[in-house]
């Protein structure tokens, strides 16, 4: 699936991503506090409002983090349960970046049947030594901390598991109100950083917003960090961008953001993320020196985007799904396993058509995983040409974070008079039921180009990983019978993806790496473009290679006990390199 990357927040930054140290220490008590409910604007005391509770929990939230959001159905079927046996639940937003009115509207959209309190300035969660949403704290009738740390293991950044296999702050509710020892009383709580107006400043060169923060985010961020689109947060203004700054600090201090996975040295390809040296060094020592503003005579011009494309301009055609898909809040097998979907769009194209552009746009944006548009060649059904599609028929792409297809000048991809377009959407139940009428948006070339692209996809269908296989290793290769140029490099793999490689091996046996992601992650599955076109010349081939890890040491991997073969659902496996190319 070429240019697809995915959700926010991915498995390379999960070793930062959890509490070092516990919260609210076990066995202290906690004192009286009061905040504002958002929803009612009225004050909220503990000890008023537990007096009669036989336990409390405690549960810090935000409005922006995924992971925080994924966990808050399930909070609401724990409450319905536990609150007939007098536990209070009661969430406490301390994060910078929101405030009462975007808590107030954050908690309606999400249903959340408990108050939602607003702690201005952090002070709630210093007391009680939280450093990440989402935090649940468990209290006994005596506002004594008896746990504190994560909810369960199902959500974790990058990580939506079918199901939990703990069951930590029910287990101590349970204990609590059972009135016995809670066994484990501290989990790491694993999700977004809070960003604290308190933290200590360090001396250096003044780096502020407006003057040099704003230029990097504009150039680095932006396209995603805005409204409408797949990032969870803005990062536009002043606030915005400090009320995130302790996320900011460690995603880029640990390289995981922007998302890039090929270890090619930069320059290599032309549409590498990564931040520069300096760059990176700007944005740590603005966060470091606390986050200040600046003069905003010293910024840029805002950033300008075409609201609802990313084209660069309106499409010139759009094409929406013929009919909508109904996505339940829950599927049978999990947030994974919805079946593929697929739905035709539009009539047949009346005459040839070259596209030098192409965005899958969707419409139910948090319940979806990715979207694929195909062409369906002349008078042909889905069930005629199969496999075939991946090689020649995708036209556009989508997940969180990609990027559009846009083809240099001169060069476009011909769509052929009588071909339909074929949605395919993996839908990915969150707890919300919704509807879905995705559309794709087009550019053509008003003349035929002079380069004509083309696609093909390198892939092996039938190999069998062995339960628990930590390094299992799968080969495709492609010989080219005529000189080609290569122009994008794109890796899919499921779920027990590991690395993956991509080899030029000459008809002499001389072999060079192309690409090579050595830590590949399901959750952002890019789209490489070399600085210049690869030279393939006629009669060498192109050799693929990845490695999988069905271990229970894969946090993403949904059972390591069975056999995995080739399938569509990401609780299956496929190995593709695919890649695009014109005639050299």
């Amino acid at each position: 699936m070429p240019r697809l990357v995915a959700a926010l927040f991915a498995v390379t930054w999960m070793a930062a991503a959890f509490a070092a140290d516990p919260p609210a220490p076990v066995g202290s008590r906690v004192a009286d506090f009061t905040l504002t409910d958002a929803a009612t604007g009225k004050p909220w005391g503990l000890a008023d409002n537990t007096r009669e509770a036989n336990a409390t929990v405690l549960l810090f939230v935000g409005t922006g983090c995924p992971v925080n959001n994924a966990y808050l159905p399930k909070l609401a079927r724990w409450h319905d349960t536990y609150s007939k046996k007098g536990v209070v639940f009661v969430a406490v937003n301390s994060h910078a970046a929101d405030d009462a009115a975007a808590v107030a509207k954050h908690a309606k959209e999400h249903a959340v049947p408990f108050p939602v309190l607003k702690d201005a300035g952090t002070k709630t969660a210093d007391r009680l030594n939280v450093d990440r949403i989402p935090t649940a704290v468990v209290l006994d009738s005596g506002r004594t901390v008896r746990y504190a740390g994560r909810i369960d293991d199902q959500f974790t950044p990058g990580v939506h598991r079918d199901k939990a296999s703990t069951r930590d702050m029910a287990d101590a509710l349970d204990a609590v109100l059972a009135k016995r020892e809670v066994t484990t009383p501290f989990a790491a709580a694993a999700g977004c950083k809070l960003t604290r107006e308190g933290a200590e400043k360090k001396a250096g060169e003044p780096v502020t917003y407006h003057k040099h923060v704003s230029r990097i985010l504009q150039a680095k961020c932006q396209e995603c960090h805005r409204e409408g689109e797949a990032a969870p947060f803005q990062l536009l203004t002043y606030k915005q961008a400090k009320g995130w700054a302790g996320m900011i600090r460690e995603v880029v201090a640990d390289g995981v953001m922007p998302p890039w996975h090929a270890d090619a040295p930069p320059g290599h390809f032309a549409n590498d993320r990564r931040l520069t040296a300096e760059q990176k060094a700007t944005l740590l020592a603005w966060v470091d020196q606390g986050c200040p503003e600046g003069d905003a005579k010293d910024g840029p011009e805002p950033r300008k985007f075409v609201t609802g494309w990313r084209l660069g301009r309106e499409p010139d055609q759009v094409y929406k799904m013929d009919k909508a898909v109904s996505v339940p809040a829950q599927y049978a097998y999990g947030l994974a396993g919805m079946p593929y979907q697929y739905m035709t769009a539009g009539e047949p194209f009346a005459e040839d058509v070259w596209v030098q552009a192409a965005e899958a746009r969707p419409d139910y944006r948090a319940a979806i995983h990715h979207i694929i548009v195909y062409v369906l060649p002349p008078g042909k059904k889905l069930e005629e040409v199969g496999g075939d599609l991946l090689s020649g028929g995708m036209l556009a792409t989508y997940v969180p974070g990609d990027q559009p297809t846009v083809y240099p000048p001169g060069t476009a991809r011909k769509v052929a008079k009588g071909s339909r377009l074929l949605f395919e959407v993996h839908y990915t139940p969150n707890g919300k039921a919704g509807k879905d009428q995705s559309a794709v948006g087009l550019i053509f070339s008003k003349e035929r180009p002079t380069h004509e692209v083309h696609g093909r996809a390198i892939l092996n269908e039938k190999f069998a990983i062995p339960p628990g296989a930590a390094n299992h290793e799968v080969k495709a290769r492609y010989t080219f019978d005529k000189p080609v140029l290569l122009t994008m490099m794109s890796p899919h793999m499921h779920l027990r993806g590991k690395a993956f490689r991509y080899e030029l091996v000459t008809k002499d046996g001389k072999r060079e790496t192309l690409l090579n992601v050595p830590r590949y992650d399901f959750n952002w599955q890019s789209a490489y473009t070399p600085a210049e076109p690869k030279d393939i010349p006629a009669g060498a081939t192109v050799e693929c290679t990845a490695w999988y890890d069905n271990s229970k040491d894969n946090p993403f991997n949904p059972n390591p006990s069975k056999k995995v073969t080739w399938g569509d659902q990401t609780w299956e496996e496929m190995m593709i390199g695919f890649l695009e190319y014109r005639a050299k």
